[in-house]
């Protein structure tokens, strides 16, 4: 027991040195929990200056808008296909080719056009050799019944079979007028002038009516197809303007207004959207299959309009500084919406009253007090 003091010692000392240091954390637990967002940065930076401009913020209504993906088609725009069923046997025109109205597009094979020119050809000549047969009985029992020779019955008979022999010899007419005519359908020809800006065969496929074979593009005027949601069909009528966003030639964006043509009533079946086809202007450059965007204001809600001067990207996460009552810069987080220009609307994060840098000619960072930019102020940086 004499010795029990000593190993206790260590205890007691280590209680010691960890009793301040629990109080220290608790204290600065407690002053984390305040209600304010604490920051270490703003005693790092406080002193420091750098010159801006701010704006303050006063929230409006904004137009909720979605965006739909469009491509650019021509108001021509016509599928060919074939008439008849039969094997495509070659192919005269490549996509992107020009062509003339009446140029041979591709050919189908004709061994089955052929073939059934050869049978009503063959009916017909046995509807021929019928007819004349017929015409002779009904001469001679028409003579006959004239000297009374023969009753009234065997004489209509003998008519009505003539009558019937007729017909037949009319309709074998009509079958090889109907099979000849197939011949033509084996050249299908462009229906006007345009360029080929689809191929879906290839010869040796089985060509059905009704099946596309080529799509062919007029030179007439341009329109863009959009498929739009219910939403937004149910806020759109014809003659409308709808902005439409689109890349330049030299990759630069670009928007126009364009005048909503036609709308689809009914409903894809499968993506439940409604087709809206909307006018290109003359004087812009787009052609057949470009790419665009169409904006459909859908609602009006309060937001913040701001320009892109003031986001700044930390650490991957978008926001912008606002300025305390002693004009000192705090980070703050922001939700964003859809970008206009050169401004970007933002949803959340900022409220009314508040004053948002908007560029400054230096860096800019926590703490750091921002003073009115001078005429000749610089550039604004991140």
């Amino acid at each position: 027991m004499k010795h029990e003091p000593y190993r206790n010692a260590p205890r007691a000392l280590a209680r010691a040195l960890l009793a301040p240091s629990l109080i220290l954390g608790l204290s600065l637990g407690l002053a984390a929990c305040g209600g304010e967002e604490s920051d270490p940065q703003p005693a790092v930076n406080a002193g420091q200056q750098v010159e801006g401009q701010w704006v303050t913020v006063d929230a409006s209504e904004v137009d909720d808008t979605a965006l739909f993906p469009g491509t650019v088609i021509a108001s021509d725009q016509s599928p060919i296909a074939s008439r008849m069923m039969g094997y495509v046997r070659e192919i005269n025109v490549r996509e992107g080719e020009s062509v003339e109205q009446g140029q041979v597009l591709l050919t189908i094979d004709q061994s089955d056009v052929d073939s059934q020119i050869r049978q009503a050809e063959a009916a017909l000549s046995k509807a021929r050799s019928g007819l004349s047969n017929a015409r002779s009985n009904y001469e001679r029992f028409k003579r006959l019944y004239e000297e009374q020779a023969v009753p009234t019955q065997q004489f209509e008979q003998m008519r009505t079979a003539f009558e019937v022999a007729q017909g037949d010899f009319q309709a074998a007419q009509a079958a090889v007028e109907q099979a000849r005519s197939q011949v033509n359908y084996t050249r299908i020809q462009a229906p006007f002038d345009g360029m080929v800006v689809q191929r879906m065969a290839d010869p040796g496929q089985l060509a059905t009516p009704g099946r596309p074979l080529l799509m062919l593009m007029g030179s007439g005027d341009r329109e863009i197809q959009v498929e739009v949601d219910d939403q937004a069909y149910a806020r759109l009528a014809g003659g409308d303007q709808i902005t439409i966003d689109y890349r330049q030639a030299d990759g630069s964006p670009a928007t126009f207004q364009g005048t909503i043509l036609s709308l689809v009533g009914a409903a894809d079946p499968i993506t439940r959207t409604h087709t809206v086809k909307i006018s290109v202007p003359t004087d812009i450059a787009l052609t057949p299959g470009n790419f665009v965007t169409a904006s459909v204001v859908l609602d009006q809600k309060p937001a913040v309009i701001l320009p892109k001067t003031a986001l700044h990207d930390r650490a991957g996460i978008e926001g912008v500084f606002v300025l305390d009552n002693e004009d000192r810069a705090h980070f703050r987080v922001v939700r964003l919406g859809q970008s206009r220009g050169d401004d970007v609307v933002v949803l959340a994060g900022i409220e009314d009253g508040e004053r948002v840098v908007t560029r400054t000619s230096g860096h800019i960072a926590n703490g750091v007090t921002v003073v009115q930019e001078s005429a000749s102020g610089g550039n604004a940086s991140s």
